[in-house]
């Protein structure tokens, strides 16, 4: 017997089978009733005990279950020393009486202990309710047919104590009936060893008052029959219930749910409905015909009200099943997103149209930080039914979203007015919030804020799910930018920004390709910065990087957004003109030169020209069919104004 309560078992059961052999071989009469009161008391303190030790080391949710079961003892031992007292001194007593009170407080207690044990589920305990009612009328109808010509007698010469007698039967079936209920009811993988032996303790009772009804009827209850041993393993059975807890906590038991377990839990009514039905069968013509056929009736008041709350919560199952799928959808698609080829706006959108319906508020906002200085910009927005929310995206970041990256976890304004960082004049349109940041990798990268129109709570599946999908998303746009980065710098040159060369011929050749096929034409500008050699020599090559930097921004202000402005190598760069003549780029040449005149670069504590920008522009088709053509055409031109170039600086020269 390697479990304790294994070994209190063998014990429990040894002493009762010794109490119950005494009690066979003593006579009727003070010693007996001595013995049988020791049992008793013996065993309900035993269940007093562990019912405490379970209690101490319940876990705050557990405890109020375990205070009704250990008030239920306490009742059942005053009870039982009540009882004994008077068979020890042979007075005779009829109900009601303390000890009748004190054993139908415990019944109560009892139900009251089960029905704690579902605490916070508020169908399942409407659920266990319903079901004891079922069993009490049941038991009514079964014990009018079972002992009817004693029942209809009693009940007329003395209601008050045959009442008492029957609510004996009628509460600890009730209880036993809850105490199934609860076991039911529980969740899937909590262990039932305990809960097994509880229903056991509180049967066992029930069915000794049920053997000793006829005694109590008659007042002919006497120590030393079969009711005697049932009580005692009814409490033994309720101490091993509680040490069968106390162990399943410490080796941290985990049952393995059972696929008979949700189709049994319709058992019980369902077994009271079909023995009601046999006794309107059977009881036809007798004297308590009338009770049965009402008892029936208001049976099926209750059962019928127990298949509603059924049908309800699995409608109400239905439709939590439904959101879950709904949230883990919005989960999927921020990881499908995550892996895929989105674009980083399209990303941001996702995030921010699935962050509502995962939320189930009415819209969102994201913001990330803003690279160069740091500061955080609303970057997306979902509107949602608030059609008066102003569109503020580009904006820096306000409100509740700011209390967020202080705090680097999840706030929530249940009242949104109330909240201290919220933004007035939204105070008329949202009326609850949840913002969070996103952290990625470490660093904080942004934050989700959700918005509805209505006061909520957000519940604390709620805040779970929003934490779980923010990490998600964080990683998500983290990688995102990671890629977009990665994509730019094989694109872009790395110092001016603008395209580089294996880009730019691999887009001057579809072009050409397009051009080609449609019949249209194409300019291309290539430019030289004359003087960047004698710049770097004698003002450094960061001097020149800045020459670089402004002539290429000079260009990409300067061209359409269709116009491509690429690097072609050192200081020379290339300007792609689709579908443009020879007077519209040599205008827009011309509009580049002097601008570049106007520029200037800072060394040695004063502003310097930028050197002088030589161009050459060649045509498709006229000047050639392939990129190398149409470079090579450009190149030429731009040697020859190279060469005027350079000529007009002599002259002046020689001039000076």
């Amino acid at each position: 017997m390697p479990r304790p309560s294994d070994r209190q078992l063998a014990l429990g059961v040894a002493g009762l089978v010794a109490i119950v052999v005494i009690e066979l071989v003593l006579p009727a009469g003070y010693v007996r009733a001595a013995i049988a009161a020791i049992g008793w008391l013996g065993y309900s303190l035993g269940a007093l005990l562990r019912v405490s030790q379970a209690l101490s080391a319940a876990r705050r949710d557990e405890r109020l279950s375990w205070i009704f079961l250990g008030a239920g003892c306490v009742s059942w031992l005053v009870s039982t020393g009540y009882r004994s007292m008077l068979l020890i001194a042979d007075v005779p007593s009829s109900p009601p009486s303390v000890g009748d009170a004190a054993a139908l407080l415990g019944a109560i207690f009892f139900i009251l202990g089960f029905i704690a044990m579902l605490r916070g589920r508020r169908l399942a305990t409407y659920t266990v309710l319903l079901d004891q009612a079922a069993v009490g009328i049941g038991l009514v109808a079964v014990i009018a047919f079972a002992v009817q010509d004693v029942f209809l007698v009693e009940m007329r010469d003395d209601p008050v104590a045959t009442a008492t007698v029957l609510l004996y039967t009628i509460l600890y079936a009730a209880a036993t009936g809850a105490a199934i209920s609860a076991f039911f009811a529980a969740p899937l993988d909590t262990p039932r060893r305990a809960h097994v032996w509880l229903i056991a303790g509180v049967g066992l009772t029930a069915a000794a008052y049920l053997f000793s009804l006829p005694q109590y009827l008659h007042g002919t209850f006497t120590a030393g029959t079969l009711s005697d041993p049932m009580w005692m393993l009814g409490m033994l059975a309720i101490s091993i219930g509680a040490s069968s807890s106390l162990e399943d906590r410490q080796q941290l038991v985990v049952s393995q749910p059972s696929p008979l377990r949700p189709f049994a839990r319709m058992a019980l009514p369902g077994v009271v409905g079909v023995a009601v039905g046999i006794l309107i069968v059977v009881s036809e013509d007798h004297r308590t015909e009338a009770i049965v056929l009402r008892a029936s009736a208001l049976l099926t008041v209750v059962l019928a009200a127990r298949v509603g709350l059924a049908m309800y919560s699995n409608w109400r199952q239905g439709e939590v099943e439904g959101r879950r799928a709904r949230q883990f959808e919005a989960l999927y698609e921020v990881g499908l997103a995550a892996a895929g080829e989105r674009s980083f706006d399209d990303l941001l959108k996702l995030v921010v149209e699935q962050a509502t319906a995962l939320t189930r508020t009415d819209g969102a906002m994201l913001a990330l930080a803003d690279d160069p200085d740091g500061k955080f910009v609303i970057r997306a927005l979902n509107k949602g039914p608030m059609f008066r929310l102003r569109d503020s995206v580009g904006e820096p970041l306000a409100g509740l979203s700011l209390a967020a990256l202080e705090s680097r976890d999840l706030v929530v304004a249940e009242q949104y007015a109330d909240h201290p960082q919220s933004t007035p004049q939204l105070h008329d349109l949202i009326r609850s919030a949840i913002a969070i940041p996103l952290v990625a990798h470490g660093e904080v990268i942004g934050t989700l804020a959700a918005y509805s129109t209505q006061p909520r709570r957000f519940a604390s599946e709620t805040r779970r799910l929003i934490r779980l999908y923010t990490a998600q998303a964080a990683i998500a746009i983290a990688n995102a930018r990671l890629l977009a980065e990665t994509h730019r710098l094989a694109r872009d040159d790395d110092l001016t920004g603008v395209m580089n060369r294996r880009s730019l011929m691999e887009r001057l050749e579809a072009e050409i390709h397009s051009a080609n096929r449609h019949g249209d034409i194409l300019a291309v500008a290539l430019c030289d910065v004359d003087g960047l050699k004698s710049v770097n020599d004698s003002a450094g090559h960061l001097a020149g990087n800045e020459v670089l930097i402004k002539v290429a921004r000079v260009m990409r202000e300067s061209v359409r957004a269709e116009d491509i402005v690429a690097r072609f190598g050192g200081d020379e760069f290339v300007v792609m003109l689709p579908r443009t003549g020879q007077l519209p780029a040599q205008a827009l040449v011309s509009r580049m030169s002097t601008r570049l005149r106007e520029e200037t670069y800072h060394w040695a504590g004063a502003e310097h020209s930028v050197p002088r920008v030589s161009f050459g522009i060649a045509w498709f088709p006229e000047d050639g069919r392939t990129a190398d053509a149409l470079l090579a055409a450009a190149d030429e031109r731009m040697y020859v104004d190279k060469s005027r170039g350079r000529a007009a600086v002599d002259r002046a020269a020689d001039a000076d």
